[in-house]
């Protein structure tokens, strides 16, 4: 076996524990968040429509763009969102994204959730599929009309790492 063969196979078993490791962490993460006692009222369910925009601070130049929902609901999370995603080396894409997690549902509520982005990039005529962990916050402005800032970390979009920072809007019923 060749040096160049035996480095390249040792830099795929390093990135696959890597990546083992980096799933068990997060899932301990949640779970010990979850056990934790909240000493504040939790606020009543809440339902959002989610606008935002992020770029990647990455070489690779991503934009995303999504539109979704966002619940709130004791102290869990979920969201659903419909996704476009723009890269100077990539192109463009279309993907639905979704996850869950935990959240500490108050007038600003942060939360750490998991989820999964699925799509189709027709410039390169391919599917796009990642994973990412999101830390952000959900801030009522007022009855109706809210912010959420959050960071994202995709794992294996486009075949590398991207770190998104998310801005966006939320309006409640």
């Amino acid at each position: 076996m060749s040096k160049d063969r035996l480095s390249q196979c040792s830099k795929t078993v390093f990135n696959r524990i890597r990546i083992y490791f980096q799933i068990i962490t997060s899932a301990i993460c949640l779970f010990l968040i979850g056990l934790s006692g909240v000493a504040a009222d939790a606020q009543p369910d809440k339902y959002y429509l989610r606008i935002g925009h992020g770029e990647s601070q990455n070489s690779n130049e991503i934009n995303v763009t999504t539109l979704g929902v966002v619940s709130l609901k004791g102290n869990m999370m979920g969201h659903f969102d419909l996704s476009y995603l723009d890269s100077d080396t990539n192109g463009q894409a279309a993907a639905l994204e979704f996850g869950a997690g935990f959240a500490f549902n108050w007038y600003v509520s942060p939360y750490l959730s998991i989820g999964a982005t699925l799509g189709y990039n027709w410039d390169k005529d391919e599917a796009v599929a990642a994973y990412f962990p999101e830390l952000g916050v959900v801030v009522d402005v007022t009855k109706r009309f809210g912010i959420t800032f959050s960071g994202r970390r995709y794992y294996s979009l486009y075949q590398e790492d991207e770190d998104v920072i998310m801005l966006g809007l939320v309006f409640r019923k």
